[in-house]
């Protein structure tokens, strides 16, 4: 039987899987954002948060108080530089102590009520029962939190392997186009006298004499036009098209 101030909890488990990898049914439940703390509940929150910032502040005063205040007006800048590197040494030492005995004193605040809310049963204080559903949300988003963290551990070992491929696959790139070019080095300097099949170094005999023909040819026309330009008596030397056909000397062959 259930009093009034009981917490009805919802028996149903949120889903656990989503084809989507979507963790909102995860994180949400039937008291997701219905906690509120009251008024005097916040006003002695904000008190206990004002009490830490006090001892915090009493704590670096204290630490202050107790290192010894040189008279820096003899001291060289130097001597200046490692006093406050010693100040700022001793504040950290101050507040990383303080911290600590903070997050001890938090911690056993916190786990009484948490083992009240979780074990406590029909003896449960309402105050304590309130706390149940928000463990229950706190315990899932860590779970979601801990598979998230595993696929980002996952996800960046993919990627320093696939980091690491790539640069393999750029070095035996490097090293495949040394060997094309090498090669095609190579093939500029065969003659057909290289090629061990008959018949195709007769089929390449035959277009490099056709080439050759052919250039000659060609070197004979231009030589035509030439002397026609030049006899014609025409300016051709402010006209850049005739003046390269006159000058143009074809070495090729």
């Amino acid at each position: 039987m259930s009093t009034t101030n009981d917490v009805v909890m919802n028996e149903n488990a949120p889903e656990s899987s989503n084809t989507n990898n979507d963790y909102s049914n995860l994180l949400k439940s039937s008291h997701c954002d219905a906690f509120a703390f009251s008024d005097q509940e916040q006003l002695a929150l904000q008190l206990y948060d004002q009490l830490k910032e006090l001892e915090l502040q009493q704590s670096l005063l204290t630490a202050q108080s107790e290192v010894i205040q040189p008279d820096v007006s003899a001291l060289s800048d130097d001597d200046v530089r490692e006093q406050l590197i010693t100040a700022e040494r001793e504040m950290m030492k101050a507040r990383a102590e303080y911290e600590i005995r903070a997050k001890a004193t938090h911690n056993v605040l916190v786990m009484n009520p948490t083992l009240k809310a979780v074990h406590g049963g029909e003896d449960t204080d309402y105050s304590e029962k309130r706390l149940l559903p928000l463990i229950h949300e706190r315990d899932i988003i860590s779970m979601v939190h801990g598979m998230l963290n595993a696929k980002m551990a996952a996800t960046t070992r993919a990627l320093s392997t696939a980091e690491e491929e790539n640069m393999a696959a750029n070095q035996k790139n490097t090293e495949t186009a040394s060997v094309l070019l090498k090669l095609a080095e190579d093939l500029k300097r065969q003659s057909a006298e290289d090629i061990e099949d008959v018949q195709l170094r007769g089929k390449v005999d035959a277009v490099q004499k056709e080439l050759k023909g052919s250039r000659s040819r060609l070197r004979t026309l231009k030589g035509i036009i030439s002397g026609m330009i030049v006899g014609s008596g025409i300016d051709w030397a402010d006209d850049e098209v005739l003046r390269e056909l006159v000058m143009d000397d074809d070495e090729d062959g």
